[in-house]
């Protein structure tokens, strides 16, 4: 006979890790910081998800800094799939071992706020990049 054991809901799920970036023009020159470190983050077994990159942030441009484009998801928002929706559909997948999203607006404060309280069953931690 075999006994099931449960364990409380607390032992499952974690915050999110959230980690913020703030650069203080649109124009700032962030290449010397985040493409190694997206190239670093590429080379892991699961996915690196990219959300609403900036457009500069081209499939071209990763690969020529080195990044696995195999290990890749870039997802932009669109009429039906919100920036909380696409963010919340990639933690919960549990499949990325990292979440990077950029803040454009103050529309995407909800998003901030969403991440700040949210829970999760995987490793996943989340870099937002807000530009002021």
């Amino acid at each position: 006979m075999n006994a099931m054991v449960s364990l409380p809901l607390q032992d499952y799920v974690k915050p999110l890790q959230l980690t913020e970036i703030v650069q203080h023009s649109a124009q700032a020159e962030s290449d010397a910081l985040l493409l190694p470190m997206l190239a670093g983050l590429s080379q892991h077994e699961s996915w690196l998800v990219l959300l609403e990159p900036p457009k500069s942030l081209d499939k071209q441009r990763l690969q020529s800094a080195g990044v696995d484009l195999k290990r890749l998801w870039i997802l932009r928002r669109d009429q039906r799939h919100g920036i909380d929706l696409l963010a919340q559909r990639a933690l919960q997948a549990g499949t990325c071992h990292t979440l990077i999203c950029w803040h454009k607006d103050e529309s995407d404060d909800a998003l901030v706020e969403q991440l700040k309280s949210t829970y999760i069953d995987s490793e996943t931690q989340c870099l937002l990049v807000r530009t002021l």
